[in-house]
């Protein structure tokens, strides 16, 4: 089944209706549940980072690089990188069961220089997988504002221990095009890496923050 029956642009304008006006600004956020699938394999749990074709309006993706040398010092020189640690601040807190917590929770993304992925995953290992982050490793010789420009954008798309992918999709002050468009992304890219695409996929719901969540017409499949 096309995604472009699923009614996305009435489920849009009904969230922003279904939503009291806040003193902040609300996002969009869409929820997939799933069906049919068996997390106990490892096969079977989604974990995939989409860049959206609109971004996030202002919901800034905070972004932390771990690198040594030359690449953690081209990396403090890059606009829209948040924090840099270098191996020995990383080396420091292995152990640090509070302070690995509190760096998982600081940051959305960890691009991490691939000779260091195994001393971040004995210092940030399971602080990060309790928030459903993984380190991303990236070598000495790649664009960083490139890479900078499409995690700003990304989201994370995760099972965990439910079959349920939550994840937002924009702000309330986006187009209900681009907050369609951004949708439409997340759908796609998960229907690709289910075994039975659309069959797997039980619900869809969009809502903003503090408002009712709006269910798509899935139809039949």
């Amino acid at each position: 089944m096309s995604i472009l029956n699923l009614n996305l642009e009435e489920a849009i304008a009904n969230a922003r209706k279904n939503s009291t006006k806040r003193n902040f600004k609300q996002s969009f956020e869409l929820i997939i549940n799933l069906k049919d699938l068996d997390l106990e394999k490892p096969e079977s749990r989604i974990y995939e980072i989409v860049e959206l074709p609109n971004g996030l309006s202002n919901k800034k993706r905070k972004i932390c690089v771990i690198a040594s040398g030359d690449l953690a010092l081209k990396a403090s020189k890059t606009n829209g990188i948040d924090k840099v640690f270098q191996k020995s601040d990383i080396e420091a807190i292995i152990g640090n069961k509070k302070m690995a917590r509190k760096i998982a929770e600081s940051y959305d993304f960890f691009l991490v220089e691939s000779s260091l992925i195994g001393i971040v995953a004995k210092a940030l290992g399971a602080a990060l997988g309790g928030r459903g982050k993984r380190p991303i490793p990236i070598s000495a010789n790649q664009d960083l504002e490139e890479l900078v420009s499409k995690y700003s954008k990304s989201v994370i798309l995760n099972t965990r221990k439910n079959p349920e992918i939550k994840c937002i999709i924009g702000t309330e002050d986006m187009s209900d095009k681009e907050i369609k468009e951004n949708a439409e992304a997340i759908i796609k890219h998960l229907i690709s890496k289910l075994e039975k695409e659309m069959r797997n996929i039980k619900s869809i719901y969009i809502k903003l923050t503090m408002g009712k969540p709006v269910k798509l017409n899935l139809g039949a499949r």
